[in-house]
């Protein structure tokens, strides 16, 4: 498995807003972990597997949702375009570029906001469920992130 992005961020998603459980607001909590990167870096697959989403997700950002065989990634946070000759339904390979970091409408801080479901339950991945507004099947993606960041030359 790979890691989303080619370094280690400064900031850890395991502390403070970026990591997943973090309160948002009384009533609902952050459904994902957020990797901060420079607007443009390059997000990768964590494994090989298919697009089967690509759409705007937050703040004028969008998302790249990939079915990696065992589980769902969706990678927000994204630029409103997919790299050349991507699309819905494309196979994608591990590490491969699969969209960019942007530049949100309002917020400070460019990231991948990264959610993992173990796809147990089916349906919108968003639909309201208190307390992260996820489906059923959402997974703390903390202990996949910790495991593929050891994978990097540059790993700590």
């Amino acid at each position: 498995m790979a890691f989303p992005l080619s370094f280690v961020p400064s900031q850890s998603w395991m502390t403070g807003i970026r990591r997943f459980g973090a309160n948002r607001t009384p009533t609902r909590r952050h459904a994902g972990c957020d990797l901060y990167a420079p607007d443009g870096t390059a997000m990768h697959a964590a494994a090989s597997g298919k697009i089967i989403i690509f759409r705007l997700f937050y703040k004028n950002a969008w998302a790249v949702t990939v079915d990696h065989g065992d589980f769902i990634i969706r990678y927000g946070e994204c630029k409103a375009k997919l790299p050349p000759r991507l699309s819905v339904g494309s196979t994608v390979e591990e590490g491969q570029v699969i969209g960019w970091v942007t530049k949100m409408t309002g917020i400070v801080n460019t990231m991948i906001h990264l959610e993992m479901y173990d796809k147990s339950a089916t349906g919108e991945l968003t639909n309201g469920s208190a307390p992260y507004n996820r489906r059923a099947d959402l997974i703390d993606p903390t202990p996949f992130l910790n495991a593929w960041r050891s994978e990097l030359p540059d790993a700590p």
